[in-house]
């Protein structure tokens, strides 16, 4: 399977140390040229420890950055990053695209593709035996640690689900 990146799920993952796990749901994460340079290019410049990480995992192959072209969301009232990740999936047929932001999920699926996030990517991987249950538990804290909203019955849901 083929996935579309935005910056938030990478950048989140990255913090967690989760990101290289990425290889066990998808064949190959591709990510545009605009979210690379929102999480790379300026994340070293203001010296994020996650900027590096996603950095190699680009040396590595693991992320593939692509160029596209946002002409068709131009006038949808979206961040570059955001209009670049929903371009680069619908230019190269990819329906899972990672983002977390619910307003750009919904547009997501209004384009006819399937919105997964940084939560269902931690809790896919548990469900095929990467994550310990408790791994998944303090993943989820360790987000929530670092900055990472998510609304209070998202997250008793999920806890409900994995217990």
């Amino acid at each position: 399977m083929r996935v579309v990146s935005d910056s938030t799920p990478l950048i989140y993952l990255a913090k967690i140390g989760k990101l290289h796990f990425l290889k066990e749901l998808f064949a190959e994460v591709l990510i545009p040229e605009e979210v690379h340079n929102e999480v790379v290019v300026v994340g070293k410049e203001k010296g994020y420890l996650d900027a590096s990480i996603i950095e190699e995992l680009i040396k590595d192959g693991l992320i593939i950055v692509k160029s596209t072209d946002i002409a068709k969301l131009k006038d949808v009232p979206i961040e570059q990053g955001e209009k670049a990740a929903l371009s680069l999936a619908l230019d190269q047929k990819i329906e899972d695209i990672l983002i977390d932001e619910a307003r750009i999920r919904r547009l997501a699926r209004v384009l006819g593709l399937r919105p997964r996030g940084t939560l269902w990517t931690l809790s896919k991987l548990y469900e095929e035996g990467h994550l310990s249950k408790r791994n998944l538990k303090e993943s989820v804290f360790e987000l929530i640690q670092k900055g990472y909203r998510i609304r209070e019955d998202v997250l008793v849901e999920l806890l409900r689900e994995i217990e």
